[in-house]
């Protein structure tokens, strides 16, 4: 399917799942994260939101795109770096992370990485030090570009 046909129906049951949910839980949790020393916030993101990425055509990213899933990936970027900047004075980080392309129903059975290996980046980002990172694209411990 290309970018022209991808249903309006399809758009909304997509970014219903990876942005408004994250919102959603993100709103929901958030006094109790103010209350915490240390809150971590992780969003989950992938390598597919970068731009740069798939705008470089000598990106192994170039030819595969799938323009729902990939923007509402972008979108949870973007919500990141802007609540980064809201919690940026106070000791809560907010990250995004790329898990890798893991054996999920998702990733699919050919996916190079398993479950354990995907959860590294997350986990990493949930039990960052004072002086972590916050506002950043992160897979396993290196930055992302956006």
């Amino acid at each position: 399917m290309t970018t022209s046909e991808v249903s309006l129906d399809v758009w909304r049951k997509i970014f219903e799942t990876n942005l408004f949910a994250v919102v959603a839980v993100t709103q929901a949790m958030l006094p109790l994260i103010r209350k915490s020393d240390a809150g971590r916030i992780v969003n989950l993101s992938s390598i597919l939101a970068s731009l740069t990425l798939h705008s470089d055509p000598n990106s192994p990213l170039y030819d595969f795109k799938a323009v729902a899933y990939d923007t509402s990936k972008t979108a949870v970027n973007q919500y990141t770096v802007h609540l980064a900047y809201e919690l940026r004075n106070t000791p809560i980080k907010v990250n995004a992370a790329h898990p890798g392309w893991v054996k999920t129903d998702l990733g699919g059975e050919g996916a190079p990485m398993e479950i354990v290996d995907g959860a590294k980046t997350s986990v990493a980002l949930a039990t960052l030090p004072a002086d972590g990172p916050t506002g950043a694209y992160i897979h396993m411990g290196d930055r992302l570009p956006w």
